[in-house]
């Protein structure tokens, strides 16, 4: 049954992939309005609850994390700990409005909201049995290796050197001609439309279906909801402008593909 949902879920993927080969600028022209405000509000917000997810995963295994008198051991405690402040301090800038005024946002707040969370979030799980936790684990090493090989070390790989306009960028400056396939890489020339990293970040909420994998109803919910979520933030990129059809797919696409490899590889069969 697995290896058939996957079969039909890579099928899906690639007939997307082929129709929005064809129609990624009709459906921008006739589905995008860069004023839509439920789409700004995604655009502001909709991130927080994907690396929320990811920030817990790491706080549960900093909270794990047994620490010995070598360097090894030392290193990597410290390297989880900077790494989970990083994941803190990208919740509270963009809680604090960094998508909306990056260049004006003041680092000093997020640093200190994300260092507090981080702290009172150990708090409260060190207040937990040992045992309890435990449970948790595999599931958070899913979540936070999720938001920085999915959410951004394959997002900006593919970024940088695709060079693809957003259709808001095209409109702003009145010429449609810049538009290119979605499979067509322009080179780095300071354009990110392909591939969406806010709809891989909307993604990034899927770890929580793991923790409800003995019960199946609650299981089959939690997916449908991960999944609404990740779809809410993909229709708001191509509403906004700033983002085409494609750029989400793949977007989408490639933090599931990482969501199951990980899981494959942290989750034991049961």
């Amino acid at each position: 049954m697995k290896n058939k949902n996957l079969w039909i879920s890579a099928a899906v993927f690639v007939m997307l992939a082929l129709t929005f080969t064809f129609s990624d600028l009709a459906i921008s022209q006739s589905y995008a309005d860069p004023q839509s405000g439920w789409a700004y509000f995604i655009e502001l917000y909709g991130q927080l609850p994907g690396v929320f997810v990811c920030f817990l995963g790491g706080s549960t295994l900093i909270a794990l994390y047994k620490i010995e008198k070598n360097f090894k051991s030392i290193s990597g405690v410290i390297g989880l700990f900077i790494l989970t402040l990083f994941t803190s301090l990208m919740f509270w800038g963009d809680a604090l409005g960094a998508q909306a005024l990056p260049q004006e946002m003041n680092p000093l707040p997020p640093l200190g909201l994300g260092f507090l969370m981080l702290l009172l979030v150990q708090v409260v799980l060190r207040r937990l049995p040992e045992e309890t936790l435990s449970q948790y684990k595999p599931a958070a090493k899913v979540a936070f290796t999720l938001i920085f090989v999915a959410g951004l070390l394959t997002v900006w790989s593919i970024k940088i050197p695709w060079g693809r306009w957003t259709f808001r960028d095209m409109l702003e400056i009145g010429d449609l001609s810049l538009f290119t396939p979605w499979y067509l890489p322009q080179g780095n020339n300071g354009h990110h439309s392909f591939i969406s990293g806010h709809t891989a970040l909307s993604f990034c909420v899927l770890p929580i279906v793991l923790l409800f994998r003995k019960n199946k109803q609650q299981f089959i919910i939690a997916w449908v909801l991960a999944l609404t979520w990740g779809i809410i933030g993909a229709l708001s990129r191509v509403k906004i402008g700033a983002h085409f059809p494609s750029d989400v797919l793949f977007g989408g696409g490639q933090t599931l593909l990482w969501f199951w490899i990980l899981q494959n590889k942290f989750i034991k069969n049961e």
